[in-house]
């Protein structure tokens, strides 16, 4: 072989550098794969009770954590939020704060808002924030503005409210006005123009059955001059039924016919009851002609277990209205009415 001339062997080993070399430059000269990637430690800001009429303000913080920047595209919120203070784009490796406030004036009992925001026009994941609390009025009624009260004919209940003076200002209850048929209320001074106790009294010998009226109390507050409580009432006879009425909702012949199981599943159970009673007997007297019913007398004697049932064949579309009237064996009340409502569609 010549002096100067390469082998066979050389030029492979040439030609495989070469390769290598080829291939190492295009992966310098290749473009490397990036993302963005929002994080935020805290999701979520419970604010607790504040006064109405105080700002709240909080910053979220939201941490680039990719090798893009991130773009803050738009930002949805309910108001009363707002959002006072963000950055459109967020550096890798680069911390932003979002700031977002709220004006509680005029606002009462609890706050829920849910924060999104929207990022790279949605080629990143999006960020859900959420900020909660109460928000108690300058004069407040705890626990609620509302009385639940129920009670059998002949007994004496009642049930209390607080009101609290948060105003700077002391606080007078200059008069208290409702209806005086069916309860009677009492003030009593806790804490001199601070704190008052509102008693509802139900009279066991008003009016029966489930009411609601208003309770006015109007006060010495430029804030709240007039306060409203509700009184929720429920005085029952010595014969009552569990529930007041039956209610089968909205029911499709359609989806009856696809699944006639459907017709046991929708069922009520109306339970009848005399207070104090050990022989009490109940018949059902009169019922729509839609209506199957089956009873079952208690082991105590003071109750019936009612099952009232729809029947398929006598189902039209349209308003289902009519009552169920119980005759009872009580001398008093010898006579029953529940409502029966509903509606059928096709």
């Amino acid at each position: 072989m010549a002096r100067g001339f390469p082998s066979y062997a050389d030029a492979d080993v040439r030609s495989s550098i070469t390769c290598c070399l080829a291939l190492f430059l295009l992966a310098l000269l290749s473009p490397v794969s990036a993302s963005a990637d929002a994080v935020v430690p805290e999701t979520s800001f419970r604010f607790g009770r504040v006064l109405s009429g105080h700002v709240l303000t909080h910053e979220f913080v939201l941490t680039n954590d990719g090798s893009a920047p991130l773009r803050i595209s738009k930002v949805q919120l309910p108001p009363p939020l707002v959002v006072t203070s963000m950055p459109a784009l967020v550096l890798p490796g680069a911390k932003a704060a979002i700031r977002v406030s709220m004006d509680t004036a005029g606002l009462r009992g609890r706050f829920v808002g849910e924060i999104q925001i929207f990022l790279n026009d949605g080629t990143s994941a999006d960020v859900n924030l959420s900020v909660d609390g109460e928000i108690v009025p300058l004069v407040e009624v705890s626990p609620a503005p509302v009385f639940f009260l129920g009670a059998r004919r002949g007994e004496t209940r009642q049930a209390s409210v607080e009101i609290i003076n948060h105003e700077p200002e002391p606080l007078r209850i200059e008069d208290i006005r409702h209806a005086q048929d069916r309860f009677a209320t009492t003030l009593e001074t806790l804490e001199e123009g601070r704190r008052y106790r509102l008693t509802l009294l139900l009279k066991p010998d008003g009016p029966g059955g489930r009411h609601s009226d208003p309770i006015v109390l109007r006060t010495s507050s430029r804030s709240a001059p007039s306060i409203t409580v509700v009184a929720n009432t429920l005085l029952r006879e010595r014969v009552y039924s569990f529930p007041d009425e039956v209610d089968f909702g909205t029911l499709s012949l359609s989806s009856i016919e696809r699944d006639p199981e459907l017709l046991k599943a929708v069922a009520q159970t109306l339970m009848v009851y005399q207070f104090g009673g050990a022989d009490f007997t109940v018949r059902v007297r009169t019922a729509p002609p839609q209506l199957a019913i089956t009873s079952e007398r208690g082991s105590q004697g003071d109750r019936y277990q009612n099952t009232v049932s729809l029947i398929r064949e006598r189902l039209q579309v349209g308003a289902l209205r009519g009552s169920l009237v119980f005759e009872t064996n009580d001398s008093q009340f010898q006579e029953l009415v529940v409502p029966v409502v509903g509606t059928i569609v096709p």
